[in-house]
């Protein structure tokens, strides 16, 4: 039987996507070196008093964290884009064994809002092609204009691969996990973070950040 067209269209876009992101991070590589080497040979010249970086435009600027300046208080953890993101996991031995969460029970609360939340995907999972991966910001799991994962089931919030899901879904659990629960055993979500870092994906970026499904320690660490 022939492929299906439309999925075959969908693999060659993938693939073509696939081809020009590593085509043009080469020739970023590329770029900042050069970027590195001119800055090196100019901080020479400036040195010997060959050449006066301000009347070229060359003043360095203060490095942000430094005095008087502060790092911007992003969410965390985050993914920068524009970039390719590929995950690395340790190996299954080393994986901490997810927190048990009647999921059932807090659906018609929370929504699936962990199907919102965005993870690279691995090598592996990648290549299985099982799940298919963000072509504007590769390789990110997809996501729809209304911010949940494409294989999100809308009507009942379930998983159309759950038997196929990545790892990262296999061993998220939401509990502790503060960005979801302001009060987990009260089922009561943290609205005001949601609001602010999951809203709907108009697929536009820009110099922008996504929250990632991998939870930080101090997120899920209960106080002593």
């Amino acid at each position: 039987m022939a492929a299906d067209p439309i999925a075959e269209l969908d693999r060659q876009v993938q693939r073509g996507s696939m081809f020009t992101q590593a085509a043009l991070q080469r020739v970023s590589r590329r770029i900042s070196e050069t970027e590195a080497i001119l800055a090196g040979v100019i901080d020479q010249l400036a040195e010997r008093g060959l050449l006066d970086p301000g009347a070229m435009g060359l003043c360095a600027e203060e490095p942000a964290g430094s005095e008087g300046q502060e790092l911007p208080e992003l969410p965390s953890p985050t993914i920068t884009w524009p970039a390719v993101a590929i995950r690395e996991d340790p190996p299954e031995e080393h994986r901490d064994a997810p927190a048990t969460v009647d999921c059932d029970a807090r659906i018609h609360v929370c929504k699936a809002v962990c199907c919102r939340l965005k993870f690279p995907l691995s090598a592996a999972e990648i290549e299985e092609a099982s799940v298919k991966w963000d072509i504007g910001h590769p390789y990110l799991i997809r996501h729809e204009s209304d911010g949940y994962c494409t294989h999100n089931d809308r009507s009942a919030h379930g998983c159309t691969v759950y038997e196929r899901r990545p790892t990262v879904c296999r061993t998220y659990s939401c509990v502790g996990d503060k960005r979801i629960w302001a009060d987990f055993d009260a089922m009561e979500l943290n609205h005001a973070w949601i609001e602010e870092h999951l809203g709907g994906d108009d697929g536009m970026y820009f110099d922008s950040v996504v929250a990632s499904m991998e939870v930080p320690v101090e997120l899920t660490r209960k106080p002593t």
